[in-house]
């Protein structure tokens, strides 16, 4: 099935609500009647065929995001699992929020709240994200649940907060309070990482090259490990087009530290060794 090109025709200032395009794939709306609905853009009421322009169908596989600037939110929202969607500019917060087993790729960046709430399926960003990536929406408890993000930049302050489970790779940095708060799932990077990571944490892994800076104290050293399940990590790692092919297949020494013991913790923070 051919592709179909949705293009933003007018920039704006205001915030663009980008979870009419998630909803008209749900409802199989056709293209026509998908350009009559109605977006709120500011004060005023307009209808989608004023702001983009929609070059094949909706009902197609592969889906062309084009001319997107940071104003747009919610890109890819509830994507399906029949659904690619490529984005080639910026996209506000909330992209990929409540993925629903799509591909969502986006060649630059992104702004807070990236992939929150996510189900399953597939997050690359090509760039750098912002604050809360995989975490909740603001006020509930319910992070990611499923899926993998993959951010070939860094990623903000929050990283994972009240994840559950699935799957962040971040090759660059990541910023402070990484996996706050976090209940399962896993975290790795390339880089360094901020302070205070591992906050309130439960339950789940941190994968990393060398250990933070500002080791917290909360956490409970229990020696080095040869552990097995890292070499079916790094097969799943290693899927995907970025700085982790670079890692070893075979590599699977590892320092071992728990916590948050200051809330019972059993999270898992792991540091390569070997």
């Amino acid at each position: 099935m051919s592709k179909c090109t949705i293009t933003l025709q007018h920039e704006t200032k205001h915030r663009i609500d980008m979870r009419w395009l998630g909803r008209a794939m749900q409802s199989q709306l056709s293209s026509k009647e998908t350009l009559k609905h109605t977006l709120q853009i500011g004060k005023k009421t307009v209808t989608v065929g004023e702001i983009f322009s929609i070059e094949g169908k909706l009902s197609s596989s592969d889906i062309q995001l084009s001319k997107t600037t940071t104003s747009c939110d919610y890109v890819g929202y509830q994507l399906p699992a029949s659904k690619i969607l490529t984005v080639d500019g910026h996209v506000g917060h909330y992209a990929g929020a409540e993925l629903a087993g799509g591909q969502l790729n986006i060649e630059a960046d992104t702004l807070d709240y990236t992939g929150c709430g996510m189900k399953a399926g597939v997050l690359i960003i090509n760039g750098n994200s912002g604050d809360y990536l995989g975490g909740a929406y603001a006020g509930q408890k319910k992070g990611m649940a499923g899926g993998t993000i993959l951010v070939k930049g860094n990623s903000g302050d929050f990283t994972g907060d009240l994840m559950r489970k699935g799957l962040i790779m971040v090759t660059g940095n990541i910023g402070h309070y990484c996996a706050s708060r976090m209940i399962a799932g896993t975290i790795t990077n390339l880089g360094t990482v901020g302070e205070n990571i591992g906050q309130n944490m439960r339950r789940g892994t941190l994968l990393l090259p060398e250990l933070p800076k500002n080791m917290p104290a909360y956490y409970e050293n229990c020696g080095r490990h040869n552990l097995g399940y890292l070499t079916l990590l790094l097969h799943e790692l290693r899927k995907y087009d970025s700085e982790f092919r670079s890692l070893h297949p075979m590599r699977r020494r590892v320092q071992r530290y728990l916590g948050d013991t200051s809330v019972n913790g059993l999270g898992e923070l792991l540091i390569w060794i070997g």
